[in-house]
């Protein structure tokens, strides 16, 4: 039996997303909910207005597992630019002689 997604998880995961894309409230992600579904969508910058990242309005679990599916891919790609960071450092250091 599969656990039903609560708001309240949805939420959370939403704040993991906020928090790994480092976003302020003028950029941030959010949820909208309409005609039995949600919808993920961000603030434009500089704007009042907001973008749709899906399409359209889904069920709480597929919507839940995007955001999940975001949060994993951008926390890859953090600790990617980080190891190149590190490599890099090594690279430019000069050797003792």
């Amino acid at each position: 039996m599969r656990l039903p997604i609560t708001k309240q998880k949805l939420n959370h995961a939403l704040a993991v997303l906020n928090k790994t894309m480092c976003n302020t409230a003028e950029n941030a992600f959010f949820v909208q909910g309409a005609y039995g579904g949600f919808q993920l969508m961000r603030m434009i910058p500089g704007t009042t207005a907001a973008d749709s990242i899906t399409t359209g309005f889904v069920p709480k679990r597929e919507l839940f597992a995007i955001i999940c599916g975001m949060s994993t891919a951008l926390a890859l790609y953090q600790e990617k630019l980080a190891i190149e960071e590190r490599l890099n450092s090594l690279v430019d250091t000069p050797a003792s002689a």
